[in-house]
Order: C-alpha cells, then sequence, then structure tokens
C-alpha cells in the first residue's frame, strides 16, 4: 500500500506543477473544474445518492454552481465557506464525543455542504492561481503546505503515534501525527517563504496563516472520514491506486485552499 502511495504520488505531483505553471488561465480552470466535477460525482455518494440519475443531477448543480460563482464576490464565498469549515470541525468533535454530527447526518445538510465546498475549492485554486503577479507561487506553497502536512502527518504518527486523535473517525491517525504534520508544513513554509519578496511582518504573517492553514488540512481529512463512517465506505473511490477516490485525495485540499486563499485576501499587501 505505501509503495502504491508513493508511485502514485511519484506521477502526479510533477503533473500537478506542471499544469499549475504552463496552463494559461483558462485551461486551468477548466482542469481544475473537471477535477472537481469527479469529486461532485463521489460526494454524491457520501450524500447517499443510488440511483445514477440522483448523482449526475448533483455534479450538474455543482457545475451550475462553479458557472455562477464567476459572478459573485469571491471573497464572500471563500469567507462563508470558513464558517462552515469551524461548524464541520465543531462537528468531528462532537461525532467524536456523541456519535452524532450536528446536522451532517442529515441528507440535506451534506447536500449544501457538498455544494458549498466543492464550488468554494474552486474558486480558492483558480484564485491562487490568477489573483496576484504571485499567484502561481502562492498555489504551489499552498500545495506543499498541503504536501507537507500530510506527509509529516503519516510518519510522524507511524513512528511516533501512540495517541489516538479522532478514534471514532479516522482509529489510525493521533496527536504525535497532527503536531508532525503541522510542524512540516510550517517547515515548509519557513524555508518556502524566503523566496517571497516579504517584509519581517508579511513573513511573520504567512508562517501564522501556514498554522492556520495546516490545523484545517487536518479538519478536511477528517470531515471526509466523518462522512464515510456514517455511509459505512472506506473510501470515496478508486481512481487512485493507493490513495483511493477524488475526495480521498482533495480533502485536505478543500478546506486548506479555502483557509490560505481567504487569508492571502485578509492581506492586501500579500495579495
Amino acid at each position: 500500500m505505501l509503495l502504491q502511495r508513493i508511485l502514485t504520488a511519484f506521477v502526479l505531483i510533477p503533473l500537478i506543477i506542471a499544469g499549475i505553471i504552463f496552463l494559461p488561465p483558462t485551461y486551468f480552470s477548466t482542469g481544475v473544474g473537471v477535477f472537481i466535477l469527479v469529486g461532485a460525482w463521489e460526494w454524491s455518494a457520501l450524500i447517499g445518492f443510488k440511483k445514477i440519475s440522483a448523482r449526475w443531477g448533483y455534479v450538474l448543480c455543482i457545475l451550475l454552481g462553479m458557472l455562477i460563482s464567476i459572478f459573485l464576490p469571491q471573497h464572500f464565498i471563500l469567507g462563508f465557506t470558513f464558517i462552515v469549515w469551524i461548524w464541520y470541525a465543531v462537528a468531528i468533535v462532537h461525532y467524536q464525543h456523541k456519535g452524532t454530527g450536528l446536522g451532517f447526518q442529515l441528507p440535506v445538510v451534506r447536500w449544501l455542504v457538498g455544494l458549498l465546498i466543492l464550488v468554494s475549492t474552486w474558486i480558492a485554486i483558480v484564485t491562487l492561481k490568477t489573483g496576484s503577479n504571485l499567484g502561481t507561487g502562492w498555489l504551489i506553497l499552498t500545495l506543499l503546505i498541503i504536501w507537507g502536512a500530510d506527509v509529516g502527518g503519516y510518519f510522524g504518527g507511524r513512528f511516533f503515534g501512540m495517541h489516538a486523535l479522532c478514534s471514532r473517525v479516522s482509529p489510525k491517525k493521533t496527536w504525535e501525527g497532527f503536531v508532525g504534520g503541522v510542524i512540516l508544513a510550517v517547515m515548509v513554509t519557513v524555508i518556502g517563504g524566503v523566496h517571497f519578496p516579504l517584509s519581517f511582518q508579511q513573513y511573520s504573517y504567512l508562517i501564522f496563516l501556514t498554522l492556520i492553514t495546516a490545523l484545517f488540512s487536518v479538519v478536511g481529512d477528517l470531515g471526509v472520514s466523518m462522512l464515510k463512517r456514517m455511509i459505512n465506505v472506506k473510501d470515496t473511490g478508486n481512481i487512485f491506486p493507493g490513495h483511493g477516490g477524488m475526495l480521498d485525495r482533495m480533502d485536505s485540499v478543500m478546506s486548506a485552499t479555502v483557509v490560505f486563499a481567504l487569508g492571502l485576501i485578509c492581506n492586501p499587501s500579500l495579495f
């Protein structure tokens, strides 16, 4: 399983970086939209849809949501989604201790939250790519932070893990892995941030934003895991060998990109 994960990542990561750097904005936005729609197909199963027509209908709703969002204030959508992610985090804690998800057990809530999260993920990624003169650099740094948190969490948990983080939601995750992920994510920014033309205040803000982003990347991971527990499935799909489905790869991305993009927008000196 580990070898499969490494080989898949070895193929995907260079392709993703190349796409970010070389694809024109229109092609890039469209390509990201395709990935989002694949995630929408998988999310429809997390809602509980069984019929193919219902699942395709949900995918169409996400597509319409992305098109409509082009004409809406993006900072408002990202800000509202951030509030939803805070609710999601509280729901995960509640599910861990009480066994209920503060509304997420309701299909209609999962329908609405999925719509908002998937559309806002598309907005955040496209914004990070095209929103400033350093857009490509910001998006690459965001992904490196997410991957750093993922790798640090995996190896921190594997070699030092002793205390369960959220056993009902994700039994293998540990507090030691969580700390390892946050530390590696911050190290990525400490090293990568020196390549940006930043003042000391901007650099400090970026490290703080990385800390918050790393925390919410874990919320995204646990959030999808909670929904999988609710419908009793192991993976959201099998599109990536060793990694599961699209949402299994996008879970941290969905929360982290929104938080990082919003954090940059809230600091005009950076964005």
